[in-house]
């Protein structure tokens, strides 16, 4: 496939390696602030031999960046975080283009499986109230976002499984926290941290379920796996629906 990577930070340089080591052709790379882009903007870029597009750059381009793609007819695969307030207009961004676009707070197949363990304990834990539930977060200092999109991700799952816990608090607490709330924390520091713990807690015992991922080459491959998953395909997706189609 011939691939066109929009921003070349750490997770759009490990992008291009691992779409490399697959075989694929990265024929555009674009990067305002990157000398080894190709081009330093969409509009500058030649797209004609393009199958998809991987957008790894910033929240507050991803909106136009979808516009721009998506009037040259080619599918996108968004890998950009913090932006998912946006998400009914990305998504009809695609429905008027009818282009296929593919979303995730994160790529990795490890977090995304992690997802589906995480269900099906909160499942369990919501038939015993004796377990009180928390998580927390770990990320590198160069982290633009606070939660994650993979912690807002994990909290909506806990939500939605637990009918005792109805919110989830990610701020400071300077008080007793309410039974039907959820303490998210997160904590930035260091270069290459990636870590969320789910804990489910009672008086006797703790129940701690964690995804640690040693450097940025989960998140890497699942995005490209879903670049191929993409291709040809029409309509607005997210790893779920991959998940569900590669899950044999």
């Amino acid at each position: 496939m011939n691939i066109a990577i929009i921003g070349l930070g750490s997770m759009g340089q490990k992008a291009k390696e691992v779409a490399i080591s697959r075989g694929h052709n990265i024929e555009v790379t674009i990067d305002p602030n990157n000398k080894e882009a190709k081009y330093k903007s969409i509009d500058e870029a030649n797209f004609n031999n393009i199958d998809v597009v991987l957008d790894f750059s910033l929240k507050d381009v991803v909106v136009d960046n979808a516009k721009k793609i998506a009037r040259l007819h080619k599918n996108i695969v968004i890998g950009a975080t913090g932006w998912y307030d946006k998400l009914d207009e990305v998504k009809k961004i695609s429905k008027e283009n009818n282009i296929g676009i593919l979303w995730s707070p994160n790529f990795s197949i490890g977090v995304n499986m992690y997802y589906r363990i995480i269900e099906k304990a909160a499942e369990l834990a919501d038939k015993y109230d004796e377990y009180d539930i928390w998580g927390t977060e770990l990320h590198h200092n160069n982290k633009v976002d606070s939660p994650s999109g993979t912690a807002k991700e994990l909290a909506k799952i806990l939500i939605d499984k637990i009918k005792r816990k109805t919110k989830v608090i990610y701020d400071k607490l300077d008080r007793k926290i309410s039974p039907d709330e959820i303490h998210f924390s997160s904590t930035r520091g260091g270069l290459v941290n990636f870590s969320h713990t789910i804990g489910f807690d009672s008086a006797s015992d703790t129940i701690t379920i964690t995804h640690s991922a040693r450097d940025r080459g989960s998140y890497a491959l699942g995005s490209i796996k879903g670049v191929e998953w993409l291709y040809g395909k029409k309509g607005f997706y997210n790893m779920n629906d991959f998940l569900n189609n590669t899950i044999k």
